[in-house]
């Protein structure tokens, strides 16, 4: 940032007569992003945009699952970026936002204010306001997450997912998947959690979780589902991994397209029944997780290179 773009904006707190605290999490911010020399060189918009024409170009496969899974992520390093929102809204008392975003195929590693230690999968963002810790936490996921939260009996750790639904804990490791807003699924490995949602008539209900089970909520039928699994299998990911159990193709497409936000077009119904088995599967790149998976089975795929422009990346699984 430049240093007349940093005094403006110090300047301009002072002027409205924002309090010490606030002043100081502004300064904050601003020697965060001071910190964050390599985007300043950056234009995002245009990384962006070359980004999805390597994509198109079938270069997309080759990102990396698990490169950066198990450490602490720095921001340049998978592109996790710090936002501040609101810091120029009409009222003091708007909070300030912090951001964390992880790119298609890969994981980043966080610990939050409170040493909550939170993993992002691919394609996942994690939000929080500035007062987090101080009479609550809570964060907003949208994406895949797994959380170890640091316990405090006076401080919820709240999740909030897209499809108006939140997980209530105090300390406890868990993991949720909720990419979209047609609903989500809560897997508790120890402690307890309280689910709660809004149902179809406006009533919020409450669930309440045990060590090894998974709570799978669809919003659009307002149902859901408790049952125990193994939970290892949904937590693999964070360790650059995949375990396959008797696992139909079909639910292995569901992971890859929402990890690597990538479309598939499956043009043979039939290969979806596949099962595959074999325990831990590392996964390398999307590209060669589809070549070890046909190997075993029948079904042939490519990039659809006719996809419009304004879509994610299409693969189609034909015979």
């Amino acid at each position: 940032m430049k240093r007349e773009d940093r005094k403006a904006i110090l300047d301009w707190a002072d002027d409205i007569g924002v309090d010490g605290p606030v002043r100081k999490k502004i300064k904050g911010i601003l020697d965060d992003i001071d910190a964050l020399d390599v985007l300043n060189t950056v234009d995002v918009e245009k990384a962006l945009e070359r980004t999805k024409k390597k994509i198109r170009r079938r270069k997309y496969g080759r990102m990396l699952w698990g490169g950066l899974a198990g450490a602490a992520v720095s921001a340049a390093a998978c592109t996790a970026v710090f936002l501040f929102l609101g810091i120029l809204s009409p009222t003091v008392q708007d909070p300030l936002y912090s951001e964390l975003k992880v790119n298609p195929g890969m994981t980043g590693t966080f610990v939050m204010p409170d040493s909550t230690v939170v993993v992002l999968n691919g394609s996942s963002t994690l939000t929080y306001s500035s007062g987090y810790g101080d009479r609550s936490r809570e964060v907003t996921l949208c994406g895949e997450a797994y959380f170890d939260v640091a316990k405090d009996a006076d401080a919820p750790f709240i999740v909030r997912t897209p499809s108006d639904s939140y997980v209530t804990v105090y300390g406890t490791q868990f993991n949720v998947d909720a990419y979209g807003s047609d609903g989500c699924r809560v897997t508790l490995i120890n402690g307890s959690v309280g689910f709660r949602y809004v149902g179809k008539y406006g009533k919020n209900s409450d669930v309440m979780l045990k060590p090894g089970e998974r709570l799978v909520y669809e919003k659009d039928s307002d149902l859901v589902s408790v049952a125990e699994v193994p939970v290892k299998s949904d937590i693999a990911w964070k360790d650059g991994k995949m375990i396959l159990d008797a696992t139909p193709l079909s639910e292995i497409l569901d992971i890859l397209s929402k990890r690597y936000s990538v479309e598939f077009e499956v043009q043979d119904q039939s290969c979806l029944d596949y099962r595959y088995s074999g325990g831990a599967f590392t996964i390398f790149s999307l590209e060669k997780v589809l070549e070890t998976l046909q190997y075993s089975s029948s079904f042939k795929w490519r990039y659809d290179e006719a996809a419009a422009p304004d879509r994610p990346p299409v693969i189609i699984i034909y015979r």
